[in-house]
């Protein structure tokens, strides 16, 4: 039964931004086991499957650091305001009257004015579920279920624990960036030394950056990803100045990646 209810929330979790014909009921999967050998075998198999995805679970109900999300979409252009209205009340209600939520931010991609971005913190993956059950939230499932984004430009979505104590975030004008990387395993100390560093010296050294967030993906060992908010273009472009991001790209130049990190910016708005 545990395992049953920690599934129905991880799928709850993957699919909460993307609606697809996927989406079958979470009852079917786990009923009880049928005396055939064949089906015993198949329940066997799935239990092993998702133990790890239970294990980063229960990390997320207990852990000090913030479940995090990024999510990226595109709508169609007749759309957009649509968009913009549901998720603007979404964000207000969710930091105005949720008190694990930490930080829920909008932003409109710097070339493509219908790609956007969302980014979102909350305490702990209880809180996170407590927004899934709100009214508001109701409303933008009812908009993700009425065909508003374009061909490709469904929500892609990446969870994970951030690496620093929740606090509170404030909404701001900032310059962002949200990165993916995929680690080779042979080198995952290396780069975690390397990104401490980072965000040590960003968190501490650079008036001009105003965050830096990074986990490592409840999904998938060894991908991780970034939210990060500049105050403006300068502010990121100053971070590159510094010697901990050179730090960075003395160790991005070993090719210590299984495919090419992808790089998102925007602006909140």
């Amino acid at each position: 039964q545990m395992l049953t209810t920690v599934r129905d929330k991880i799928d709850i979790t993957v699919h909460k931004y993307t609606p697809c014909p996927m989406m079958i009921s979470n009852m079917t999967r786990f009923r009880p086991f049928a005396t055939t050998s064949k089906t015993f075998l198949s329940g066997l198999l799935l239990l092993l499957q998702f133990a790890s995805a239970f294990s980063l679970s229960m990390m997320a109900n207990t852990s000090k650091r913030p479940f995090s999300l990024n999510v990226k979409l595109t709508v169609r252009p007749e759309t957009k305001d649509k968009f913009l209205s549901v998720i603007r009340n979404d964000q207000e209600q969710t930091l105005t009257t949720e008190p694990g939520a930490l930080q829920f931010i909008v932003g409109q991609d710097l070339e493509d004015s219908n790609t956007f971005y969302l980014h979102e913190q909350y305490a702990t993956k209880k809180d996170f579920d407590a927004h899934c059950a709100t009214d508001y939230f109701g409303v933008w499932q009812t908009f993700c279920e009425s065909a508003p984004f374009a061909e490709g430009g469904e929500p892609a979505l990446s969870i994970f624990l951030a690496e620093h104590d929740g606090v509170k975030v404030p909404v701001r004008d900032a310059f962002c960036v949200d990165v993916d990387l995929f680690t080779k395993p042979e080198v995952r100390d290396d780069f975690l030394n390397v990104i401490r560093d980072n965000k040590k010296g960003s968190d501490e050294d650079e008036p001009g950056c105003f965050q830096y967030a990074y986990g490592e993906s409840i999904e998938t060992a060894n991908t991780f990803h970034f939210h990060e908010e500049y105050d403006g273009k300068e502010g990121f472009e100053a971070h590159k100045k510094m010697p901990h991001f050179a730090a960075w790209e003395k160790f991005a130049a070993t090719d210590p990646f299984t495919k090419p990190p992808v790089v998102n910016l925007y602006k909140t708005i």
